[in-house]
């Protein structure tokens, strides 16, 4: 993320950019990225945040890839934490992942024993409890299950009907803007409209943000954003996060980070 630091600062001097970091080193973090309890992770980054100065005031968020759908989590859970802006994720998987990375030819005899494996083991206790992918890994064929022993996603999105929480609701609500991009031609977050909402069915048919249950009983506020001009959704040509950096200096940053969120100076978080 330091190149993306780089544009920001060069493009906004003075706004301040502090990256998420879980654990305390560098290896740590990254480790956190496959290894963990999601919630625990987004529970330790609020505690932690709360520690920032410079965000107090709220800040514009950036997350990349899971670190959007993380994010996002933060919005909806952190009720006393600093108040995010404008929340941008690229090639976030808010819907799920239904299916195993860079696999899209269906006669391709390994693929067929890792999404075998997938789906045999993301939700065995083991798995959920330890990797992070398995937490918003959503068989589009096997629904009940997910709900039953997913430990995020579900709930993240308030699709449980017996712990539905309103105040994740709310919280997104809060939102000024909430920027989805996605990737035109991604194939390690399937199926990519997951990055605008949208998901398998039982048949694998892609169903859009604007059809799914999610959307239309608005389970988290995201109806109604979206019906008041907070939600954008962009198309970005190229694979997962091959980020354009022509798109991002001269249409991301002006419009969505060039709002400085306090009167002293911008302030940004950035999570992959």
């Amino acid at each position: 993320m330091g190149y993306i630091a780089d544009l920001i600062g060069t493009a906004l001097p003075g706004t301040f950019v502090h990256s998420v970091q879980l654990g305390s080193t560098e290896d740590q973090d990254k480790n956190a990225g496959f290894f963990g309890i999601l919630m625990n992770q987004v529970a330790e980054t609020c505690e932690k945040l709360k520690a920032v100065p410079e965000l107090q005031n709220g800040f514009n968020g950036i997350g990349f890839s899971q670190g959007g759908l993380f994010l996002r989590a933060y919005v909806e859970t952190c009720s006393d934490g600093p108040k995010v802006h404008n929340l941008i994720t690229y090639g976030s998987p808010h819907m799920g992942v239904g299916d195993a990375p860079n696999c899209q030819d269906k006669s391709d005899t390994n693929c067929s024993i890792m999404r075998s494996l997938i789906k045999s083991g993301a939700y065995l206790s083991w798995v959920q409890n330890r990797v992070v992918q398995a937490q918003y890994f959503k068989d589009p064929k096997n629904y009940e299950t997910y709900l039953e022993k997913s430990l995020f996603l579900p709930f993240i999105n308030n699709e449980v009907t017996d712990t539905k929480r309103e105040e994740y609701k709310a919280n997104l609500k809060a939102l000024n803007k909430l920027v989805l991009i996605r990737f035109s031609e991604d194939t390690m977050v399937i199926p990519s409209e997951t990055s605008w909402f949208g998901f398998f069915d039982e048949e694998l048919n892609v169903v859009p943000m604007e059809q799914q249950p999610l959307y239309i009983e608005d389970w988290i506020g995201l109806r109604w954003l979206d019906e008041n001009g907070r939600v954008d959704k962009i198309l970005q040509e190229g694979g997962h996060m091959k980020i354009d950096e022509d798109m991002f200096v001269n249409q991301i940053i002006p419009t969505y980070l060039a709002n400085l969120v306090s009167s002293d100076s911008g302030r940004l978080l950035l999570q992959d």
